[in-house]
């Protein structure tokens, strides 16, 4: 509202000023007789602009209803105009002349061709002229004023909008993820659950630590490293109470990335699937190996077996190994666009390899330490 007072005085401040600059510069008065002439000139437009910025906002001309609203301007500029007509011929016979004005003179007795034009008449006619143009050039700029809010406006829900899918698409992958783990983890207890049902309990201890800690970042899309090692950890302590010392878990993160930020859970279906068609179907001892490494402004993870690797027709699509790296593609392509590297392939000198380039990027407080060697 005080953009718009702002610009209707500023509107009529000009219009006073292109009166009287002409009448300053070649006439026989000054500035500040100009000034004022200019005002007085201008002076019902001080009310007339609010009034038609009000109906040019109200009654827009658009396409929805531009006869009716057309029409409602046609009557607005007719009775400014009226109003206008009025107050001038009312006020402007008693004025005195201008400076250096006389009235034409005639020698007595003759008569002229055709009848000359009172002074007030034309004056009130270039009124009537001025008030249209004033009127309709207001009427144009407050449209371009709506048009602009509008086009604010759509771009913002649209952008809105397209937030709240995103929002809403990285929801259902996160939603398809958990339970995914969650009856994997499961399945793995049910297996130490006769055998050996101290280990069993243990593993429902670690289970209830994991799906704290998930339920933890379940608001966020992005949480720091370590928070994301950490989870790795209550999962990999579950899985190395199944496989014993069939599985070894290596980790080499530098301290000075562990408060990068990283898709929340994004690890944990890597690793999985590490376990599952690496490390599960080999009898001897598996590795599983976690690297972080920055390069530039990227930040490249990586997660190793020593598997027997994928079979030769798959190498370098990720749909073989399950819903979980699938998730992870459609995951990185949501947030990052196409500022992410997603590849799965063979491993040196053996089993698969995973390895993901996203932004580098931190949050003000750093997450704290986790270690670099051993489980992580």
């Amino acid at each position: 509202m005080v953009g718009i007072v702002a610009l209707g005085l500023a509107l009529w401040a000009g219009l006073v000023l292109l009166f009287a600059t002409p009448f300053a510069l070649i006439g026989p008065i000054s500035w500040r007789e100009a000034v004022l002439g200019g005002g007085f000139f201008w002076v019902l437009w001080l009310l007339f602009i609010p009034a038609v910025a009000w109906l040019s906002f109200r009654f827009p001309l658009e396409s929805q209803r531009l006869f009716l609203n057309l029409g409602i301007h046609v009557l607005g500029c007719l009775l400014a105009v009226g109003v206008s007509q009025i107050a001038f011929r009312k006020v402007i016979p008693l004025l005195p002349p201008p400076p250096g004005y006389t009235p034409p003179e005639r020698e007595p007795g003759s008569r002229p061709l055709r009848p000359e034009p009172q002074p007030l008449e034309v004056f009130l006619g270039l009124r009537a002229g001025l008030d249209i143009l004033v009127y309709w050039s207001l009427v144009g700029v407050c449209q371009g004023i709506a048009n602009f809010r509008h086009s604010q406006q759509r771009e913002r829900r649209a952008a809105e909008l397209e937030a709240r899918l995103t929002r809403g698409k990285l929801e259902a992958l996160r939603t398809q993820i958990n339970p995914h783990f969650l009856f994997n983890t499961l399945n793995a207890i049910s297996t130490l659950i006769y055998v050996n049902p101290k280990g069993a309990d243990e593993m429902i201890g670690d289970l209830s630590e994991l799906l704290r800690q998930s339920l933890d970042s379940a608001d966020e899309q992005e949480i720091p490293l370590a928070r994301e090692l950490q989870f790795i950890r209550a999962y990999t302590g579950i899985e190395q109470r199944r496989f014993g010392d069939r599985l070894r878990v290596r980790q080499d993160v530098p301290d000075e990335l562990l408060d990068a930020l990283v898709p929340a859970l994004m690890l944990q279906p890597l690793v999985e699937n590490a376990i599952r068609h690496g490390i599960e179907p080999q009898r001897g001892p598996g590795v599983i190996s976690l690297e972080a490494r920055r390069e530039g402004a990227s930040l490249r993870l990586a997660v190793r077996d020593n598997g027997k690797g994928p079979p030769a027709e798959s190498r370098g699509r990720s749909e073989r190994r399950g819903i979980g790296l699938a998730n992870t593609r459609a995951r990185l392509r949501e947030l990052y666009g196409e500022n992410q590297e997603f590849s799965f392939g063979k491993g040196e000198p053996r089993g698969c390899t995973v390895e993901i380039r996203i932004p580098f990027h931190t949050e003000p407080s750093l997450a704290p330490s986790a270690p670099t060697e051993g489980r992580p």
